[in-house]
C-alpha cells in the first residue's frame, strides 16, 4: 500500500502542481495584454485561469495523499521534521492558491468580460484600477507559490 500512496502522491504532485504553477506564472501577462486588446491573450488569460482554478483544487490530492503515505509507514515519516514542514508549507501555499490568487485572477478576468454566466454570481461586479498593480501583485504571490512548492519538493528528495 505504501509505494501505491508515495506513486500516487508523486504523480498528483506531476499533474496537478505543475500547470497550476505555469497558470499562476503567467495569467496577469496574458490579461494585461487582453486589457490592451490581444484577443489571442483573452483566451489564453480565461484558460490560465480555468487551469488554475480547476488544478489548484485537485492539487490538494498531492499533500493529501502525502500524509496518506505517512500514515503506512509512520516510523520514518512522523519523526521526521522535514515532512511536517513540507505540510505546513503545503498548507501555505495552497491558501495562497484560494485565498489570494485565484480570487485576484477571477477579478481580472471578469473585467475582461472572460468568466462564463455559471463563474459569476447575479451582483458581482468587476473592476480593476489600476492593471499594473494588478499585475505586479499576481506576479508576487505566484512567485511565492512557485518558490514555496520549488521548497517542499527539495525536502522531499533530500
Amino acid at each position: 500500500m505504501y509505494t501505491i500512496l508515495l506513486a500516487l502522491h508523486v504523480i498528483a504532485a506531476v499533474l496537478f502542481l505543475g500547470p497550476v504553477t505555469y497558470a499562476v506564472s503567467r495569467f496577469q501577462v496574458e490579461a494585461v495584454a487582453a486589457h490592451k486588446g490581444d484577443e489571442r491573450a483573452a483566451g489564453t488569460a480565461r484558460t490560465l485561469h480555468k487551469v488554475t482554478s480547476t488544478y489548484g483544487v485537485l492539487s490538494l490530492l498531492a499533500p493529501l495523499l502525502g500524509i496518506a503515505v505517512m500514515f503506512t509507514d509512520p516510523g520514518t515519516y512522523w519523526t521526521d521534521g522535514r515532512f511536517h514542514a513540507s505540510i505546513g508549507l503545503s498548507v501555505v501555499a495552497w491558501a495562497l492558491l484560494i485565498f489570494l490568487i485565484i480570487p485576484r485572477q477571477k477579478k481580472m478576468a471578469g473585467a475582461l468580460g472572460l468568466l462564463g454566466p455559471d463563474e459569476v454570481d447575479a451582483d458581482e461586479k468587476f473592476r480593476v484600477s489600476n492593471w499594473d498593480k494588478a499585475k505586479g501583485q499576481l506576479s508576487m504571490f505566484g512567485g511565492i507559490f512557485a518558490l514555496l512548492w520549488v521548497v517542499i519538493a527539495v525536502l522531499m528528495v533530500i
